[in-house]
């Protein structure tokens, strides 16, 4: 579940969280780490359309590097498998190195897996690419504050994504990238996302009620490409298919000068 939040609302839940959740495994103290992903399309870009259509059985592939600029968290490298039937998702994941994800993304073999989950992974990875056609389509960057439940038997994960930017070229990222200068969302917006198997904590259903959080749809991809795709752009006849949520520097700044209100919900309709 999904929430696009203000800044007061995310500090206020956020001090929620840390009094009853515990940094998730990838971060070191505050429970932070940026996340950088390049997420891979067709020419006819399918998993957009996918989407937006809502069909029911669906597969995204990126590869998701974790890390801290200042090293204190090592750079941990994923090629992921996103895999969404009806209301549930998974992620299936091959732990690699950087240039070793960008070469089993281009369907090029590589060293023997002793594993033989990773090799099954590597097999769906080049079946992905050699059926859909897929290569780099977009990259995406943002700080993530993440916990989870202090409890070993619960999934429960709560996180809290800001400063979400994205470019179109310069596709082949390392762990220490922060050139991006195109942002998704106004100053001071962030994205919050509950993961949890079963019922949600009735804390955190009171926490998220108490703060005005309005549940909704919100997809990283989808909102990047819709804002600056120049191969979807021509396939909407030259403008986007729905409003612009880029963010360029200038638009920044005024909504610098303009901020939003406190737990206001946002005055943009956001991708399904």
């Amino acid at each position: 579940m999904k929430f696009v939040i203000t800044r007061e609302q995310r500090e206020a839940l956020e001090g929620d969280a840390m009094q009853r959740m515990k940094p998730d495994e990838f971060a070191v103290d505050g429970a932070f780490y940026p996340i950088l992903s390049i997420y891979y399309d067709n020419a006819d870009r399918d998993c957009y359309w996918e989407q937006v259509r809502n069909q029911q059985h669906r597969r995204k592939l990126r590869i998701r590097v974790y890390g801290s600029p200042d090293g204190s968290v090592p750079p941990t490298i994923f090629v992921e498998v996103k895999h969404k039937w009806g209301m549930r998702g998974s992620k299936r994941r091959l732990l690699c190195s950087l240039e070793e994800a960008f070469e089993v993304c281009a369907g090029k073999p590589i060293e023997p897996r002793a594993r033989l989950s990773d090799r099954r992974m590597i097999g769906e990875i080049h079946s992905f690419i050699q059926h859909c056609n897929f290569q780099p389509s977009c990259a995406i960057r943002y700080d993530r504050h993440a916990f989870m439940d202090r409890d070993p038997a619960s999934d429960l994960r709560v996180t809290f994504d800001t400063d979400i930017s994205y470019r179109f070229e310069r596709l082949r990222v390392t762990p220490e990238d922060r050139d991006f200068d195109q942002f998704l969302l106004p100053e001071g917006y962030s994205v919050m996302e509950v993961k949890v198997t079963d019922a949600i904590p009735l804390w955190l259903t009171q926490a998220i009620g108490r703060h005005q959080c309005i549940l909704q749809s919100h997809s990283k991809y989808n909102n990047a490409m819709e804002a600056g795709d120049a191969i979807l752009h021509r396939q909407m006849g030259g403008r986007p298919y729905k409003p612009h949520y880029g963010i360029t520097p200038d638009s920044l700044q005024a909504s610098r000068n303009n901020p939003p209100a406190k737990a206001d919900a946002p005055s943009i309709a956001l991708a399904s």
